[in-house]
């Protein structure tokens, strides 16, 4: 076995260190383990598989491209395995990266072309490894701050994986592309117009790559704050339902209250003439004609309270027995209003949709939103339903033929971005939620 091969393959090889570091930045607050000490770890098995490999491939004779292949799948597995991500985004993620730096390996064969006109792709030679490593690295600092930033917002708020599966044959298309226009012997590019046109193709890509991923991520940002507009726009609906439900209670008892005097002069006059029947006639007609006052108050949390009396009055309408018992802080709680009313009313819509198909005298939802000793906020619900589920992957999936399928989902991703979690299970005739959120984290974390 050669040294020198060996060391220009084991060096070249060293390129899924940047590549790995690229791959993890968007996954910030989605890892296992603490960001420097993972990347240390990870640089040290890349190291280790590169120089195993390195002998293999030169001991057994291997094809470079095959045993350099059979690294980057291995590291897939084991940057998936350090994740806390759905397999949609890691892979997502990874394939862009594996398309970028395959932009960027043609690159360097197209450099080594020009030196070495007489060599290919497939020989070793210390000054090609150098460029391919120092290349790579300087990739990775230009594309830090973007991948460190816009990069993780793109992976913490985007929560859908058909999304991301999506964005897969776009890196497919790249990398098998860089595939095909990757020089075998460097003289085929000196035939007519084909290295000017190689060279195009490299430029091109890459451009086309960068403006792609810009598009998809403000599309995506588009689409996410369309929807947290929504939401508040929903929560105003329900204060407004509740401020209109709250000011003709008002304005009813003004009424009573202005009769009141004419009430008190009526059964003085009955009782004076001793007409017990007629005062009690005239009180039961009374006590029936009160107004109801239909606004509860569970919190001081408006836009809470607001969704939670949304929910009872719906309950009511469809007779639904409807128990709520809230018990938060006054101050400040470490997770938004928007994403505590989203974790509530997904966990709500479903129980509702899933009473509505039982009898009146099933219907049941009881729902707990407690604090305990200032460090956790818990939240429990029970809610009866018909006993039938479906479970993809231990995953409960929507039974719904018009359902979409992401309100448990969204549910547990909201109380991960907190650093908490939620679980779900069921018995034969109701379904539980239990929803922990740590109250000493005032914006997302890792996970």
């Amino acid at each position: 076995m050669n040294t020198f091969n060996f060391f220009n393959m084991f060096f070249s090889n060293l390129i899924l260190i940047p590549t790995a570091i690229m791959c993890y930045l968007p996954f910030k607050n989605h890892l296992k383990y603490r960001f420097n000490p993972l990347l240390l770890c990870v640089s040290g098995i890349i190291i280790l598989l590169s120089a195993v490999s390195s002998v293999m491939t030169l001991a057994l004779d291997i094809d470079g491209s095959f045993s350099f292949l059979i690294l980057v799948i291995i590291m897939y597995f084991i940057y998936s395995k350090t994740l806390l991500a759905d397999f949609s985004k890691s892979l997502a993620i990874y394939l862009w990266m594996c398309a970028l730096m395959s932009i960027m390996l043609n690159g360097v064969y197209g450099y080594d072309a020009i030196v070495n006109p007489s060599s290919n792709s497939g020989a070793y030679n210390v000054e090609s490894t150098f460029i391919r490593l120092t290349l790579s690295f300087f990739i990775t600092a230009v594309f830090w701050s973007p991948l460190y930033d816009h990069g993780s917002n793109l992976v913490d708020m985007l929560t859908i994986p058909k999304i991301w599966i999506i964005t897969m044959p776009v890196s497919v298309i790249f990398i098998a592309m860089n595939m095909l226009i990757m020089p075998t012997k460097y003289s085929s590019l000196y035939v007519d117009d084909i290295f000017a046109t190689f060279w195009g193709l490299l430029i091109g890509m890459f451009f086309l790559i960068i403006i792609l991923t810009v598009i998809f991520y403000n599309i995506v940002f588009e689409i996410l704050n369309a929807v947290k507009y929504e939401e508040k726009y929903h929560i105003l609906q329900m204060k407004e339902a509740q401020y209109l439900s709250q000011q003709n209670y008002i304005e009813t008892t003004a009424r009573v209250r202005h009769d009141f005097k004419h009430t008190i002069c009526l059964l003085d006059s009955l009782a004076n003439s001793g007409d017990i029947k007629s005062i009690r006639d005239y009180l039961s007609n009374y006590i029936s004609n009160m107004p109801e006052n239909e606004i509860r108050f569970y919190c001081k949390n408006n836009s809470l309270n607001a969704l939670l009396n949304h929910y009872m009055r719906q309950c009511k309408t469809e007779k639904i027995q409807f128990n709520c018992k809230v018990s938060i802080p006054d101050k400040d709680i470490s997770i938004s209003t928007i994403d505590l009313c989203n974790i509530i009313g997904n966990l709500l819509e479903n129980a509702v949709l899933a009473c509505r198909e039982l009898s009146e005298e099933e219907r049941k939802i009881d729902i707990k939103i407690l604090e305990r000793n200032m460090s956790n906020l818990y939240i429990v619900a029970t809610n009866s339903f018909n006993g039938f589920v479906k479970q993809k992957n231990n995953t409960y999936i929507t039974t719904r033929r018009s359902g979409s399928g992401i309100g448990l989902k969204s549910i547990t991703s909201a109380a991960e971005t907190y650093g908490g979690s939620a679980e779900f299970r069921n018995s034969d005739n109701e379904f539980y939620s239990n929803i922990t959120i740590p109250f000493n984290v005032s914006t997302p974390i890792a996970k």
